[in-house]
């Protein structure tokens, strides 16, 4: 679910509202042309596209190399935390205990602090990839818009009422689909990090 949340929010806000527009021929030309609407899915495209399955297959394979490498650091850190409560019983004056509980405290920190880098490295990543899908569209949607002679293009959700007709959402996925049928995301780089470094190198073997 959080893999879904999380593309679902890049999507939003690469995408947002758009209207799309294009001038139409009228027989005076200083006349306003009639509006000649038609509506799409943007979500829908944002989902079935196989641009959109790509990106979430890499952005789905970059969180698991994370959430593997932050698995192993979180049971170190419980390891710690485990040997720092059984000194603390048996001696808890001891200096070492201390010192066991400012490393452990240090850890922790150290953990949240790679965490929240490369969750934001990932979320860069996957806008850039979401960005290129929504030009591409925005092109794409120019095209069928302007075959069908539309000089305005709403999207669904900003509607209530429409005619099916007006729809041409399928259209565009299947245009997009040849124009753009994979993105390659950006590998998240976070300095100093050897997971994201090797997150890079398994994307690339595959």
């Amino acid at each position: 679910m959080r893999r879904r949340l999380l593309i679902g929010v890049v999507v939003s806000m690469a995408v947002g509202v758009q209207l799309y527009g294009h001038p139409a021929i009228a027989d005076d030309a200083n006349q306003i042309s009639a509006p000649v609407i038609a509506v799409i899915d943007v979500e829908k495209i944002m989902q079935d596209s196989l641009a959109a399955k790509s990106v979430r297959n890499q952005i789905e394979h970059f969180q698991q190399v994370f959430q593997d490498d932050l698995g192993a650091d979180e049971a170190r850190l419980r390891a710690k935390q485990q040997e720092l409560e059984s000194l603390r019983k048996s001696s808890s004056s001891d200096p070492a205990v201390a010192e066991k509980a400012r490393s452990l405290d240090a850890g922790v920190a150290e953990f949240q602090r790679k965490g929240m880098a490369r969750r934001r490295a990932l979320e860069k990543s996957a806008a850039q990839a979401t960005n290129q899908i929504s030009e591409a569209m925005n092109e794409v949607t120019r095209t069928v818009a302007t075959n069908h002679g539309a000089n305005i293009v709403i999207p669904q959700n900003q509607l209530i009422l429409f005619d099916e007709k007006m729809n041409i959402t399928k259209e565009i996925i299947d245009a997009l689909n040849k124009a753009l049928p994979k993105v390659d995301v950006p590998a998240p780089r976070v300095d100093g990090d050897a997971a994201a470094v090797g997150a890079a190198a398994k994307k690339k073997s595959q």
